[in-house]
């Protein structure tokens, strides 16, 4: 009976290390690296969402152009702080990045920009009318041509979205996209809305 109870009591040691050790984990990810949300939560009860994706992964652009948009209908968005870190998988996707670094004031704009234009900028007759439509998506939204052609230029902040990446693939195994973090509990691949809702419930019930 003793063994049993020891064990019984390892058990939940352990279960509760895992939870605590993956809630800091994540926690300290968005501090170190300075997160900032595209999306404050504007409650004291909240959940945090991170998503790791790339602008060309077209699973990416189905979850921003449907499950995120059903998801900001819905009465529980605001109690999510919801991040996006970029994890480019291509070229283009990692020009798409830089534009999206190069001013946060418009960052939440550009993001929702690039993918609901998904399938125009996508399939571009040319990487030269790509590279324009990204360009021009950010000039849209109020970015300096001259501010635009620095970010362009600037290796510190290209270092910092790879950097970042690696960072993503090292502490949290990620290697496709979409991939979320929910306060800290990993899922892969866009999901129905009522699945996201469901786990965020029971985050915010805890």
């Amino acid at each position: 009976m003793k063994k049993i109870k020891l064990l019984f009591l390892s058990f939940l040691f352990l279960f509760i290390e895992n939870s605590i050790s993956k809630e800091y984990e994540y926690q300290n990810f968005i501090k170190n690296n300075e997160l900032i949300p595209l999306q404050q939560s504007s409650s004291m009860e909240n959940v945090d969402i991170i998503e790791f994706s790339s602008f060309s992964c077209s699973h990416c652009a189905a979850f921003h152009n449907e499950t995120l948009i059903e998801l900001k209908k819905s009465e529980l968005f605001e109690h999510i702080n919801y991040y996006v870190v970029d994890f480019p998988l291509n070229q283009a996707a990692f020009y798409a990045s830089i534009i999206a670094s190069c001013d946060q004031s418009i960052r939440p704009s550009y993001v929702d920009l690039v993918y609901a234009n998904y399938d125009i900028w996508t399939k571009a007759a040319s990487g030269e009318k790509m590279i324009e439509l990204l360009n021009s998506y950010g000039l849209q939204l109020g970015l300096e041509d001259e501010q635009l052609q620095s970010c362009l230029t600037n290796e510190a902040l290209q270092n910092e979205i790879l950097s970042l990446q690696v960072a993503s693939q090292e502490t949290f195994g990620v290697e496709s996209t979409p991939t979320f973090l929910i306060n800290g509990e990993k899922i892969q691949g866009n999901r129905p809305s009522t699945e996201f809702i469901k786990i965020i419930k029971k985050e915010l019930n805890k």
